[in-house]
């Protein structure tokens, strides 16, 4: 059998055409190098590199998306402390104390330092400890690895990748934050080709240092995307083919505000970290939570108070919503909408009851239960705070079988969590 290298030609707009087999190589050396698959000791494959499981592994590409004002810069600052201290924060694992650069070009360094001395008090770190752990890029906006030329379309890399490879080596960088991803080329931020070969440079240095990176990017279009929407980016498709891992941020929705129980108008304080998208490990369906809290420094003078500066705190939803994810949360309400289900399994339609009264095999809570597996009076103050919130209402219907009104429970699909961006 010949090797698999082929002559070819073709005409501008054809497909490749093969024309013979070629055999150029005289040592009879094959041309593609094979390895048994199955030559293997389990005990000997190595470890994968994880730095956070499941968020940032060595080599390869991490990428958070979020819309303007959900608080990425924050989430990043902070997750970076968390990282170089090597400790859990807000549902993050670090596997140990790291070393961390921070590219942020959006922030000069005298805001990045508030930020980080508000974080610091926040968090309860101690900033000396962590002194020789995380850095910042002193002049982020040179930090520039492609340029596009508008008229060919080409992609440029850009001498200074060499120059921040040897700089992250030097340094011993173990992760690199960049923040946005957008301001480190010149070119179309929307354009799926510009921002799969700006990745790919990123890529490199990932794989060059044994670093890992985190990109933070724009979402594809305002108001368009939800939590967990691995194509949410601009430039998506591209961009998470590339990455390893894809991780979304974005405030609290109505539908979330109306199903735990927060106010609306508190829900602008709380944000959701989501899952995208994970090669190495599987998407977790279960959101992070955090609440925007604001920190006063101490550096006012006698005449004026010192800066306020904004942080995040890891948050839980009330405790009757415990557990409860927002994917488990619309199943139980899919339920709850379509109504009772008779003895063959069939569907009747029959609106579930909200009250309790005895526990009859109408009550809602029974659906709740059977997915969460809760004590009944939990499952009873989850359908008070649903009701509460508009989540769902209590309405009138005609029981055909008993021929009298009844009373059930009507699903409000608008109020439904993780439906509305507002």
């Amino acid at each position: 059998m010949p090797p698999l290298t082929r002559s070819v030609t073709s005409k501008p707009g054809k497909p490749f055409i093969p024309i013979e087999a070629a055999n150029d190589n005289g040592d009879n050396t094959p041309a593609i190098a094979m390895v048994p698959a199955l030559d293997f000791d389990e005990a000997s494959i190595p470890l994968r590199q994880w730095i956070v499981p499941g968020l940032l592994i060595r080599r390869h590409l991490s990428v958070l998306v979020a819309p303007p004002g959900a608080g990425k810069s924050l989430l990043t600052l902070q997750l970076s402390l968390a990282v170089a201290r090597g400790e859990e924060w807000g549902g993050f694992m670090p596997r140990g104390p790291s070393r961390v650069l921070v590219v942020n070009s959006e922030d000069d360094v005298d805001e990045m330092r508030r930020r980080l001395a508000a974080s610091v008090r926040a968090m309860d770190l101690n900033k000396a400890s962590l002194a020789d752990r995380i850095f910042l890029a002193d002049d982020p906006s040179s930090i520039v690895v492609a340029k596009t030329d508008p008229r060919s379309k080409t992609v440029t890399r850009m001498p200074l990748v060499d120059e921040l490879i040897a700089a992250v080596r030097q340094q011993e960088i173990d992760v690199l934050v960049v923040d946005p991803f957008a301001e480190t080329f010149e070119g179309d931020e929307n354009s799926n080709s510009e921002v799969k070969w700006a990745a790919a440079i990123w890529r490199e240095v990932a794989r060059r240092t044994d670093c890992a990176v985190l990109l933070v990017h724009h979402v594809s279009k305002a108001g368009s995307s939800a939590p967990g929407d691995m194509n949410a980016a601009r430039g998506g498709g591209a961009l998470v083919g590339v990455a390893r891992s894809v991780s979304t941020l974005f405030a609290m929705s109505e539908g979330d505000a109306k199903v735990m129980g927060v106010e609306d108008k508190e829900r602008h304080r709380f944000v959701r970290f989501d899952d995208a998208k994970a090669n190495l490990t599987l998407v977790t369906g279960h959101a992070k939570w955090f609440r925007k809290e604001t920190i006063r420094l101490a550096n006012g003078t006698v005449h004026q108070h010192g800066d306020d500066v904004g942080v995040l705190q890891p948050w839980q939803p009330p405790s009757v919503m415990e557990g409860l994810t927002i994917a488990v949360i619309n199943l139980i309400l899919d339920d709850l909408s379509a109504g009772m289900v008779d003895a063959d399994g069939v569907v009747t339609g029959t609106p579930f009851a909200y009250t309790d009264t005895k526990r009859g095999p109408r009550w809602g809570g029974h659906v709740v239960i059977r997915h969460c597996e809760m004590e009944p009076a939990r499952a009873s103050k989850v359908l008070r705070t649903w009701k509460d919130n508009g989540v769902i209402d209590e309405v009138s219907f005609y029981d055909e079988a008993d021929r009298k009104d009844k009373k059930g429970i009507r699903v409000i699909d608008a109020n439904r969590p993780g439906k509305s961006m507002n």
